[in-house]
């Protein structure tokens, strides 16, 4: 879960990118990670080079990671808002009440579901979207949610190698993470394991449900760079590699 913004030394030296890439970029307005005008969560995205994706999770399932459907939206709202009230890995405290608030939070620029492919239940959501406004908008966010019925069964993983596929593609020099807490487990080991390098700690600076006292707060680094040019999402996950193992 990510929210705050915390300018690290990383975050600013990875917005530094050249003139050919802000070129391929979309127009932006000034946006945050928790700002942006309602969408539809398409923006850019016929860059991409590989979209949609698909793969079995390991018990078999075959999911497809694509963009949202019409009918996707509510569904995602749902999952937002859950998470939300179970108040243990995001930071806001009230629901998106409505679906033009949702799509200005979710789906101001490029967002994505995982859907299983036998049932079209939605298994994850996740967005890509500029974290600061202007000069430093070449620093992109990610915010994910698993469904709890598909949680422990690698949809978490599989959203993560795709976000570094798409995030890449849509032109963003470098990913960070505002607010991974430390109470939870899943989502540090899920960084660690991919390659994210830990750059920030907020100590106590979260009030959790479930949590004695304030959680620390972990902010996470990418350098989308160091991206192998044969890196595949797919052939990570299914591999069990980590992205510069492709």
């Amino acid at each position: 879960a990510l929210c705050l913004v915390v300018l690290g030394v990383a975050a600013c030296r990875a917005a530094r990118f050249d003139k050919s890439v802000a070129r391929r970029r979309p127009p932006l307005a000034m946006t945050s990670a928790y700002a942006g005008t309602p969408g539809d969560g398409t923006l850019a995205i016929g860059r991409l080079q590989r979209c949609p994706l698909r793969a079995a999770l390991p018990d078999g399932t075959a999911v497809e990671v694509g963009p949202f459907r019409s009918n996707d939206v509510e569904a995602g709202r749902q999952l937002m808002n859950d998470v939300i009230t179970e108040g243990r890995a995001w930071p806001f405290e009230e629901p998106f009440a409505d679906e033009v608030s949702y799509r200005g939070y979710f789906l101001s620029h490029a967002a994505f579901v995982v859907r299983d492919l036998q049932t079209g239940r939605v298994a994850g959501a996740f967005y890509v979207k500029p974290n600061f406004p202007g000069r430093c908008a070449g620093v992109c966010n990610g915010g994910f949610i698993t469904a709890p019925a598909f949680r422990r069964r690698g949809v978490g993983r599989l959203m993560g190698l795709a976000f570094l596929d798409f995030a890449k593609d849509l032109g963003y020099r470098a990913a960070y993470f505002n607010l991974v807490f430390k109470s939870n487990e899943p989502s540090v080991r899920l960084w660690d394991g991919l390659g994210f390098e830990r750059v920030g700690e907020i100590r106590h600076c979260a009030r959790l449900e479930g949590v004695d006292g304030l959680d620390t707060a972990y902010g996470y680094y990418y350098d989308l760079a160091t991206l192998p040019g044969d890196y595949d999402p797919v052939q990570c996950f299914t591999e069990k590699k980590k992205p510069n193992e492709s």
